[in-house]
């Protein structure tokens, strides 16, 4: 499976997610942001590259997280979406994001690539579904996601893959263990959209 992540606002949890992904199915994370742990599967490529290069396209899994330059959007995400199998695009509830969200999936659609939103980072369940219908309205029902506000994404960055894949009950972990199972539920629906499993 090949992912891009990508999305023309930052801080809406893209290299979080994109992370965990790939954490998740045993590949690669390619970005052209800071690596956020030295403890991850994580390649830097610079932002001065218009295309993703060849060792990284043509692994058979593979997860690209690219994100905006300023206002424009990577030109890297235009190359990827050519041989992608999905685009997930993470946002957060407020108008901002919202707005950047619904830019971003405009931009990707021509493609024809399927592409997946995550509502991201919530507490107030309310805002979240103002948010999820507001989407649905502007973009014609697209599959939309939804991961709660976690201390997991830090925990990742911090303690690596391998405490992600062990995390367990012990030691006041029980929280972030549902955490993680959760998010799995979302990368098993998006794995299972997309009939790679």
């Amino acid at each position: 499976m090949k992912a891009l992540f990508a999305s023309l606002k930052g801080g809406t949890g893209k290299s979080s997610i994109s992370t965990n992904f790939s954490t998740y199915i045993n590949a690669p994370c390619v970005t052209n942001d800071i690596v956020i742990s030295d403890k991850s599967n994580a390649y830097q490529i610079p932002h001065s590259l218009k295309r993703v290069p060849f060792e990284y396209r043509h692994l058979k899994h593979v997860v690209f997280d690219f994100g905006a330059m300023s206002t424009n959007i990577d030109p890297k995400v235009s190359h990827a979406v050519t041989f992608c199998d999905v685009c997930i695009i993470p946002t957060l509830t407020d108008a901002r994001s919202l707005k950047a969200t619904i830019e971003t999936y405009k931009l990707i659609e021509p493609s024809g690539i399927p592409i997946v939103i995550i509502i991201n980072n919530f507490t107030k369940q309310k805002k979240h579904d103002d948010a999820y219908k507001y989407l649905n309205e502007k973009l014609n029902n697209p599959p939309i996601y939804s991961i709660r506000t976690t201390t997991l994404f830090e925990r990742v960055a911090t303690h690596g893959e391998q405490w992600y894949q062990e995390v367990h009950n012990d030691m006041g972990e029980y929280q972030l263990n549902k955490s993680r199972l959760a998010h799995e539920l979302v990368y098993d629906a998006i794995i299972a959209d997309g009939g790679f499993l």
